[in-house]
């Protein structure tokens, strides 16, 4: 037992560490005090049209590539055709809205994720383009 809350301390103290190095790799420049917020629960991933892979969700049909200049590139150009897009592929408002939630919950608990605000952002967008 011992062993186990030893190993589940040392993981919550050196993922954030290690997230906040893997992102530095990719020269995004990070508030060097940014930390998870332990009294912030971290929301369970929501739904993705037909249960798609995660990766052909936000990558293939949301476009929103890796990182947080993926996300700002996509951010920067959605368009009405996009839109339509997403409507093909089986997105719909409460997925949205559950991604939108999902990506603000997460800018709140963890500021070593650049790329989540950027995502929650985006998601408000694409709420704001559907109708």
């Amino acid at each position: 037992m011992k062993h186990f809350i030893l190993v589940s301390v040392l993981a919550c103290i050196s993922m954030p560490i290690f997230a906040a190095e893997q992102v530095n790799q990719t020269n995004v420049k990070l508030d060097k005090n940014c930390s998870v917020n332990p009294n912030i629960e971290r929301n369970p991933l929501p739904h993705t049209p037909n249960n798609m892979s995660l990766p052909e969700f936000g990558q293939g049909v949301i476009g929103w590539a890796t990182g947080p200049e993926g996300a700002q590139q996509k951010l920067n150009t959605v368009t009405q055709t996009d839109i339509t897009n997403y409507k093909k592929n089986g997105v719909n408002l409460k997925i949205l809205q559950e991604w939108q939630a999902f990506y603000e919950n997460e800018t709140k608990r963890n500021s070593c994720n650049p790329t989540a605000p950027i995502r929650a952002k985006l998601m408000k967008k694409v709420i704001t383009l559907w109708n």
